[in-house]
């Protein structure tokens, strides 16, 4: 497969809704953190930061000083499921790839061990969601500044995540805004999918979520996996709304989701992993098959994304209670309360995201104080597929087996092995007795990896206060 950053395309032709031209820009370049986070580059009035980029969030903070920076008078403070981040909002020159902002809002957080110096999130999701728009009313999220900045730019973004272990594809990542990747311009031809919007009195609520098809996953067997949408708003509840969050490493679905995908395995159980939490480990050569549907089109998952190595999260070893060498799954059952009245039924991560080229148009998800945007279109995603089954086999076959393809040794019939106790220590070896606690990433510095291990839960409306 070609690398996402060529760039020898002079134009690139938009459907009918965005008329304008636009001359190509360089694509931001991503940095892959061990497939558990995704960095950009960008710079506040000259200091660089490496921020992870998060379509589950609205708004930017940085961890260090940014010299120059105009203080707003206004504190704004974030609290995740673990650390959080405070400190005062602030404006300054923004510079990311070739795009720039004079008087960007964001977050200016003091440096520790759980926000290393230089580091941050940039929020990438709807401008309903923007705390800082809430106090300041020039706060404008970057991507709402940047498409009312240049009226000319289609109103969208893209995003591609690459595999860190893959043996055939070598790509970081990409992202692009107003424009796609040169080398994917099929993504423009893929079936459009409304973004699910909240009512009213919900919208600070409000992801980037879509429906899922009825009867919209397939599970290792092939078969449909039955699933009902807890989200009240929506009246057909066999079709579930899943929430696409670049941020989010691994995916969270409803356990008997977990169960359906994982359980049949020889060997699979059910235990709380260290730094992670409950779920499903199974013998790394187990190779787990899925597929999702949206808009009619079937979407594969890789099975590399279906579990994942220990050793790419920096643990040095994962047993069952059998003894066996096993990995860890990716899509794990809620690690966290949704509340009374969820708004979503699933959370696709990043596990999820590595298998497909994804546009989001904004739509009309415009600023709140932006009146003069007269864009009235719907929002909604396009997803291009990119995993080719056999390849990905192949690939299984190499990273997992060795290189030697041998028959799988299918699964149970019937049920599932989700009578683990889930408190067991799953890092402990029985034969030798030697515990590995820590859950850092291989490739991170480890403050670094003490901000993801923050991230790791999804944060909704991210607990967020104001003062």
């Amino acid at each position: 497969m070609p690398r996402a950053s060529l760039l020898f395309a002079l134009f690139l032709l938009f459907p009918l809704s965005h008329s304008l031209t636009l001359s190509v820009r360089a694509p931001i370049e991503l940095s892959n953190q061990g497939d558990l986070s995704y960095y950009a580059d960008l710079t506040l009035n000259g200091r660089a930061f490496k921020v992870l980029v998060d379509t589950g969030s609205a708004d930017l903070w940085v961890a260090g000083t940014v010299l120059g920076a105009t203080d707003t008078g206004f504190r704004g403070s974030v609290s995740y499921a673990v650390g959080g981040v405070d400190g005062p909002i602030k404006s300054a020159r923004l510079q990311f790839g070739n795009h720039s902002v004079s008087n960007q809002a964001f977050i200016e957080v003091t440096p520790d061990d759980s926000h290393p110096e230089g580091h941050g999130i940039l929020g990438l999701g709807p401008s309903t969601g923007s705390f800082i728009t809430d106090l300041v009313p020039t706060g404008t999220p970057l991507l709402s500044h940047l498409f009312a900045q240049y009226r000319t730019t289609p109103n969208f973004f893209t995003i591609l995540l690459g595999r860190e272990r893959d043996p055939t594809d070598h790509y970081t990542g990409s992202l692009t805004i107003g424009e796609v990747l040169p080398d994917r311009p099929a993504i423009l031809d893929q079936p459009r999918i409304n973004i699910v919007k909240l009512p009213e009195s919900r919208q600070d609520q409000q992801h980037l979520q879509v429906l899922l098809d009825t009867d919209g996953l397939q599970g290792p067997d092939g078969q449909v996996i039955p699933m009902t949408s807890v989200v009240s708003q929506m009246a057909d509840k066999s079709r579930l709304t899943v929430v696409l969050d670049s941020g989010f490493s691994l995916p969270q679905v409803p356990r008997a989701v977990a169960d359906a995908l994982y359980g049949r395995f020889h060997g699979a159980e059910f235990v709380s992993v260290n730094g992670i939490g409950p779920t499903y480990i199974l013998p790394c050569d187990a190779e787990v098959n899925a597929t999702f549907l949206f808009g009619g089109h079937r979407y594969p998952m890789h099975p590399l994304d279906m579990t994942m190595d220990p050793s790419a999260l920096g643990i040095g070893s994962v047993v069952n209670s059998r003894g066996e060498l096993s990995c860890i799954a990716t899509f794990q059952p809620f690690t966290y309360d949704r509340g009374p009245n969820p708004t979503y039924d699933m959370v696709l991560g990043m596990a999820f995201m590595r298998n497909v080229y994804t546009l989001f148009d904004y739509g009309d998800f415009t600023s709140p104080n932006d009146t003069s945007s007269s864009t009235t279109d719907p929002p909604y995603i396009q997803l291009l597929s990119l995993t080719d089954p056999g390849e990905a086999h192949r690939d299984f076959v190499t990273v997992r087996l060795g290189g030697v393809d041998v028959p799988p040794r299918g699964l149970t019939p019937g049920s599932t092995n989700t009578n683990q106790d889930e408190n067991r220590d799953s890092n402990s070896n029985p034969k030798s007795n030697k515990h590995v606690y820590a859950i850092i990433g291989s490739v991170v510095v480890i403050g670094v990896l003490l901000l993801i291990a923050g991230i790791l839960v999804y944060r909704g409306r991210k607990n967020r206060t104001l003062r």
